[in-house]
């Protein structure tokens, strides 16, 4: 989960206060299980305290060294002498900072330990080290294919590798993310989660063996042991994990030789039909796809396809002839013969019967279509598969089908060939005798019915022909007694039209009534909020109306709400009026922006399209277009009115802070935390500079009043000027001890105000950089600055919780801007009589 930079700024601040031994446990309490969150904040500290490395020190943990028989390996240090090493095993420490703790996990050629990472990061991780004695080339060559496997690999629902290396005895290991969790079908069945929670937590998996196969690679030995799941932030979270029997499609991923041939690789019960050929070396993506569907199959069914009891029982080769051969039931027939049916229901939360009838069709048909033997029948990839799972849980028609009747009789005739060859060869010696003896019989008695038929034609013809003049005849009248009819059915239309007309305008009537006496009931009760929202729901034919008028006159004397912006499902980042001051625009980490009516509280338009939080939106200076930032990576432009996306400025690699338009309103500028600010044509999306030159997050960026210029705050420390057209450097704002949260240029764009974590704010020549004037008072980091609209004046924000206004020349405080005391309460006036 990426960490939010406010989140990670905001505990910096807080922890740099501390004293340094009070630091550990606040972050502690504060970041919990975050462990990224506490690493970016660490960082932060040390960046803080430490002074700068020299340019000529190389601090990479990742230099390459020889590996004994000549493959290339991580080497953590010079190898120019040796120290005694303890024996391998809990409390030896590798690499100088990984301590071992206890051993995790076992495997034939290998240990997994639970380990203490003590630089540069304090954090538990899991080492994976070859055993003693276990060196050999065909071992050390799978172990480093692994390594190199998780390497290509970033994923959240794979584990992810760290380091990696030898020991000064020589033996590999490497350190990956500790994934305490339990086996996908085990943590299921112990939090008895229903189907469609099981389907959703299998769609990730789906996701995470994708991404495996877009770098590259195939996991080969995918079953529920290896995939664990885990809670992050009280969520269920999957991790793929032991890549150890990997194979790479495009490329290599070891230079030690790996020789598989005439080898039976992964777990027979998980295994697909050409893994389970020996002869065969055609494996692609499609034998993962496999694998996934036997999982899906024993989180739906309780049980393996395959039958595990005869695994036990037979031997090697007639396991393989089982996967290759054997047609596994449909899920929902297995769970009919079960005799465990009622704990398989209870582990799903769901009743026996139900969860059978559940299965059966779509889901069979989607379990099935991955598991089917000849792999041009299965889905084409993982995605594919996660896609049907989806469809399903949104009540969508399914890709699968279940086999078609040729199909079937085509695999009937395949696995019984003599005993069909023979029942044909008597079927058709019957059918040719029968044929003979029935043909001239046929042919006599053919004749006979033409003459017959040709009789009865004729009397059936006469018969018609009078039948039709009688129905005419009813016809006619019939169609006069309908015109009368119809007639006084319009008739009684009219009337029931008019009277539900009037039926419902006294309901109307009764409703309004019943709102305005609520309302005046909230107000006496001093509940506002309810006074608003019932005014909202008063219908528009009764906004007019005297009572409506009254009561809103009320309501406005008497509180400052004018309006309840209700509608987004999460937490809502920002918001701003219009050009006009009618309209007001949010931004929310649901992943949407929302145009609202300012004066009524009322939705206009939701702008969705966002994959992430929206940080921010804004509206152009005439009022017609919206642009919105958000952590998904883009910035985008919609109709303010329609609420359709008109442009994405889409560039930049991660989350986009800020985004605004220029004066005229065909730009935008993008401040991002990949460290650059982005000039975009409003109108297009097309990018039209690049500001590159921070060294770390921008956090704003803005135009200059006549738009050629844009000004940048950074983490970095710095403010800087550009040329908005060229992306062109003109002026680095250099001064501040901390980082730069906001810039912002004067009325007349000669001078630029900045805010810091220095707790300082200062003013700098725009053209020089220069620094003119430094504006210290505040105890605290200052948040944000902004001049007043004659530039005579400065107004900050503060963490030390107040608000301060500044002569801009020079420099000095003219008054705290407290936070205003709230009014007086004033008794409402009597309620009046309707």
């Amino acid at each position: 989960m990426p960490v939010d930079p406010a989140r990670a700024k905001s505990l910096f601040l807080a922890a740099a206060d501390l004293p340094a031994a009070d630091r550990g446990p606040f972050l502690g309490r504060e970041c919990g299980a975050d462990a990224d969150l506490r690493d970016r904040v660490e960082a932060l500290l040390r960046a803080d305290e430490e002074p700068p490395v020299p340019s000529d020190v190389t601090t990479s943990p990742f230099d390459p060294g020889p590996a004994p028989d000549g493959g290339t390996v991580r080497s953590d240090g010079p190898p120019a002498h040796f120290h005694y090493v303890p024996p391998i095993g809990p409390g030896a420490v590798i690499a100088d900072r990984y301590t071992l703790l206890k051993v995790i996990g076992e495997g034939g050629m290998g240990s997994v330990f639970l380990a203490s990472q003590t630089e540069p990061v304090k954090r538990q991780l899991a080492l994976k080290l070859i055993k003693t004695g276990m060196d050999s080339k065909a071992v050390l060559a799978r172990f480093d294919a692994e390594r190199q496997a998780l390497a290509l690999m970033d994923h959240p629902n794979i584990a992810r590798i760290y380091d990696g290396g030898l020991t000064p005895t020589g033996q590999p290991f490497f350190v990956m993310e500790l994934v305490t969790g339990v086996p996908l079908t085990d943590y299921c069945d112990t939090h008895r989660l229903m189907v469609d929670a099981r389907l959703r937590l299998f769609v990730a998996v789906c996701q995470a063996v994708q991404h495996a196969h877009q770098k590259g690679i195939i996991h080969r030995d995918l079953k529920p042991g290896n995939v664990l799941v885990t809670e992050v932030d009280g969520r269920p979270t999957p991790k793929v994990i032991d890549f150890g029997v990997a194979k790479a499609t495009g490329q290599q991923l070891t230079d030690l030789s790996l020789s598989e041939t005439g080898a039976i690789v992964g777990t027979p019960a998980y295994m697909s039909p050409e893994q389970a050929d020996p002869t065969s070396m055609d494996i692609d993506t499609r034998t993962d796809v496999y694998a996934l569907g036997v999982m899906l199959y024993e989180l739906l069914a309780g049980s393996p396809p395959l039958d595990a009891a005869q695994f036990r029982r037979g031997a090697l080769l007639e396991m393989l002839r089982m996967v290759r051969e054997v047609e596994p039931p449909r899920p929902s027939t297995r769970l009919s013969t079960a005799d465990a049916l009622p704990n398989i229901a209870a582990a799903r939360s769901i009743d026996p019967a139900r969860l059978a009838k559940l299965l059966r069709g779509e889901l069979d048909w989607v379990v099935m279509k991955a598991l089917e033997k000849d792999r041009t029948r299965r889905y084409e990839s993982a995605t594919a598969f996660a896609r049907d799972i989806e469809r399903y849980l949104a009540d969508e028609v399914v890709e699968a089908r279940p086999p078609s009747r040729g199909y079937r009789l085509k695999k009937f005739v395949t696995r019984n060939k003599v005993q069909v060859l023979a029942g044909s060869l008597v079927l058709l010696t019957l059918v040719a005798g029968v044929v003979a003896s029935t043909y001239f019989a046929v042919q006599a008695r053919e004749e006979a019915s033409a003459a017959r038929a040709a009789e009865i034609k004729a009397e059936a013809e006469a018969k018609a022909a009078r039948k039709a003049e009688g129905e005419a005849r009813t016809a006619e009248g019939d169609a006069r007694s309908a015109e009368t009819k119809a007639e006084a059915e319009a008739k009684a239309a009219r009337k029931a039209e008019a009277d539900a007309k009037w039926q419902a305008r006294l309901a109307n009537d009764a409703r309004h009534a019943i709102q305005i006496d609520l309302a005046l009931r909230a107000r006496e009760e001093k509940d506002y909020e309810r006074v608003a929202a019932l005014l909202q729901e008063v219908r528009p034919e009764y906004q007019g109306v005297w009572e409506t008028r009254y009561v809103r006159t009320l309501w406005r004397r008497e509180t400052p709400l004018l309006a309840t912006l209700k509608g987004h499902t999460s937490f809502v980042r920002s918001a701003s009026f219009g050009p006009d001051g009618t309209r007001v625009v949010t931004a929310s980490e649901d992943g949407t922006a929302r145009v609202w009516d300012a004066a009524t509280g009322r939705e206009q338009a939701v702008l969705k399209g966002h994959t992430s939080f929206v940080r921010s939106a804004s509206f152009s200076p005439d009022g017609t277009r919206v642009v919105t930032a958000s952590e998904d990576g883009t910035a985008r432009v919609w109709d303010a009115a329609t609420g359709r996306e008109q442009a994405v400025l889409k560039g930049r690699t991660s989350t986009v802070e800020s985004a605004s338009f220029s004066p005229d309103g065909t730009r935008v500028v993008t401040a991002s935390l990949d460290k650059t600010a982005r000039v975009w044509d409003a109108a297009t999306g097309r990018e039209q500079a690049v500001l590159k030159g921070h060294t770390d997050l921008v956090v704003s960026a803005s135009f200059s009043p006549d738009g050629t210029r844009v000004v940048t705050a950074s983490l970095d420390g710095t403010a800087r000027v550009w040329d908005a057209a060229t992306g062109r450097e003109q002026a680095v704002l250099k001064g501040h001890t901390n980082v730069v949260y906001s810039a912002a240029f004067s009325p007349d764009g000669t001078r630029v105000v900045t805010a810091s974590g220095d707790g300082t704010a200062r003013v700098w020549d725009a053209a020089t950089g220069q620094e003119k004037a430094v504006l210290k008072g505040h105890t605290g980091g200052v948040w944000s600055v902004a001049f007043s609209p004659d530039g005579t004046r400065v107004v900050t924000a503060s963490q030390d919780k107040t608000a301060r206004v500044w002569d801009a020349e020079p420099g000095l405080e003219m008054r705290p801007a407290e936070r205003p005391r709230p009014p007086l309460p004033v008794a409402p006036p009597p309620r009046e009589k309707k």
